[in-house]
């Protein structure tokens, strides 16, 4: 492991270095020619050292604060080799309090250096020399001394002098000599290239040094882990800050137990030192590149995982068995009873049934005028209904149960597809959204959309389970879309389905209150108890996820069930008492899904 961070570090030094060593570097004519070159080292203590080791003398270095192109500054770099920028703040301002100092990006001055830095790349001045007026010889090596850093400060990078390179040493006091023997081997760079700066506070050098005392010390073993009291850790480490970065360390694994155990006679909450430990190196430096394609395949990770979940999420709700009934025109009550099918079977059997049975597209299609196209609704399309109904007879006082698709007509407000799929989205909903016939008769915007309710619903439920759900979606229907008995026409074309993944409707929030209740979502408006205390499902689920989390597998549908839950009482005036809890309630259950394991993205999908 060498001193320089990043082989391309490696090669802007030797480019520095070659151009320090080129014989012609003094030839005025061909100095002229040659470009700029400047380098950043960073994070490094002798700088200076480093440049009289790489084969410079003190009278071929000029020191500097900054490259402004006063006659004073032209005078004492004239025939120079290098500019050395001694400066502490290239994009920061500092600000001195009594009590405090704060650095910050500061544009300005960021913008200035830069400017500073252009200019002095293609300068040409004359200055005048015993008595007479010459071209000034400018130093074509700038060497940017950056201790602090400050370069990069806060991600900062130039936004057209991108030609700068930069260098950073591992140990801020590494020996130059060394340094320099890393070049040996190393071709130069083309281009002087960028290099991302590592930041770690502590120097390797310090958690090295740290890591062989603690392995001349450590005894108590068992299982290639070492055991030390925490007053020991922190006496070996040299310091708390030590103690603490080791900890931090995540290459590292050392850790200190949440309780005391016994160890022979000992009773300790004991640091914890694996014994691979010991075999830490340094850190593994990424650079731009290798951080970008390590945050690529975690989105990769994470989209696909999110994916997972929401196909298995798809797949409950299109394999629930429904009593589906099917017919042929809306005239008359007989239905078709199937007694188990899906949603699933709903979708693959679109195509076959309108070619098979309907031929609608084509009868609708040719239609040419209103009644033309109300004769071919009426006897020719093909229409469902879930439930079973006594008889088999399509009569509101014939259902007898079973029922769970919600359906909607949508045929007012001219809508795009994409406003419908953005409504249930917006609200986590699953649906299936499709034109209704009169699309295919004059395209007019009408929609239908099939939900899927978490329970069965009685004929008064239902009711109230589609008033609430468009109100939910702020969208205007029929009184036929109430009623339990209503048929719904088949889509047409299965291309023309899309379909929004999302969780089903709960049917408790919308369930008809009971009488002399208020009205709102929650039924307890008169209560004193906690949110997480009433008898109400979407509250046991509260309840369970703050004891226990949420199992795997069912964590995104829990925490949306509790968000909508916490959600509908802070939309409730009526509910005013409880909205503080409901506040806090909601941040905890974030950072519980956190937690639990969900990535923060996809938190913050189910919280929006």
């Amino acid at each position: 492991m060498g001193e320089i961070i990043f082989n391309k570090s490696r090669k802007n030094l030797k480019k520095v270095y070659n151009r320090i060593h080129s014989t012609n570097l003094n030839q005025y004519v061909k100095a002229q020619r040659e470009e700029v070159l400047f380098l950043a080292i960073g994070g490094y203590n002798r700088t200076y050292e480093l440049l009289l080791a790489m084969g410079l003398h003190e009278d071929e270095i000029t020191t500097h604060s900054n490259l402004n192109l006063t006659q004073t500054f032209l005078n004492e770099t004239h025939g120079k080799k290098v500019i050395y920028i001694q400066k502490i703040n290239y994009t920061t301002s500092v600000l001195k309090n009594v009590s405090f100092v704060a650095k910050k990006l500061d544009l300005n001055v960021a913008d200035a250096f830069e400017e500073s830095l252009m200019i002095y790349e293609t300068a040409e001045r004359t200055i005048l020399l015993d008595k007479r007026r010459v071209a000034w010889d400018k130093p074509k090596i700038v060497i940017l001394d950056d201790k602090s850093l400050n370069l990069q400060y806060e991600g900062h990078r130039f936004k057209y002098q991108n030609d700068i390179g930069f260098v950073q040493v591992r140990n801020r006091n590494a020996v130059p000599r060394l340094i320099v023997d890393e070049l040996e081997d190393v071709e130069e760079t083309d281009k002087m290239m960028f290099a991302l700066y590592q930041t770690d506070m502590v120097d390797e050098s310090e958690i090295l040094d740290a890591l062989s005392r603690l392995r001349s010390k450590v005894y108590r073993e068992k299982e290639k882990h070492w055991y030390m009291k925490p007053t020991e850790f922190k006496e070996v480490s040299g310091s708390l800050e030590m103690a603490n970065r080791l900890k931090e360390i995540k290459e590292l694994n050392i850790h200190q137990l949440t309780s005391n155990k016994k160890i022979g006679k000992e009773n300790a909450r004991w640091i914890v030192i694996p014994d691979a430990a010991f075999d830490f190196k340094g850190f593994n430096y990424k650079d731009e590149a290798k951080l970008f394609n390590e945050e690529l395949e975690k989105e990769k990770e994470m989209e696909e995982t999110f994916a997972s979940e929401q196909e298995k999420q798809l797949e409950s709700i299109l394999n629930v068995e429904l009593p589906f009934n099917i017919k042929i025109g809306y005239v008359g009550n007989e239905l078709n009873y199937s007694p188990a099918e899906t949603l699933q079977s709903f979708l693959n059997d679109i195509d076959e049934i309108e070619s098979e049975k309907v031929n609608g597209l084509e009868l609708l299609g040719g239609a040419t005028t209103e009644p033309e196209y109300k004769h071919i609704k009426k006897y020719n399309l093909a229409y469902f209904l879930d439930g079973t109904y006594k008889d088999d007879q399509r009569v509101d006082d014939h259902y007898q149960g079973g029922k769970r698709l919600v359906s909607i007509d949508i045929d007012e407000g001219n809508y795009q597809r994409e406003e419908i799929e953005s409504k249930l989205e917006s609200q986590g909903l699953f649906g299936l959204i499709y034109p209704t016939a009169k699309f295919y008769y004059d395209e007019s915007k009408r929609w239908r959309i099939i939900l899927m309710a978490d329970a069965e619903m009685t004929k008064e439920t239902y009711k109230a389970v589609v008033i609430g759900v468009s109100q939910m979606l702020d969208l205007e229907i029929d009184g036929a879309s109430k009623k339990i008995a209503q048929l719904m026409g088949y889509p047409l074309k299965a291309a023309d389905v899309s379909t929004v993944i999302g969780t089903m409707v709960n049917v408790e929030q919308f369930k008809p209150k009971q009488k002399n209740m208020p009205d709102n979502v929650l039924n307890f408006s008169s209560s004193t108890k906690s949110l997480v205390d009433f008898n109400h499902e979407q509250a046991r689920l509260l309840k369970d996820v703050l004891q226990h989390g949420a199992p795997a597998g069912t964590r995104n549908e829990s925490y949306r069930q509790i968000y909508m839950y916490l959600k509908d009482t802070l939309n409730n005036p009526e509910l005013a008492s409880w909205h503080q809890e409901a506040e806090e309630l909601i941040e905890k259950t974030k950072a519980q899904a956190v937690l639990d394991g969900l990535p923060e993205k996809e938190v913050e999908v189910i919280y929006r």
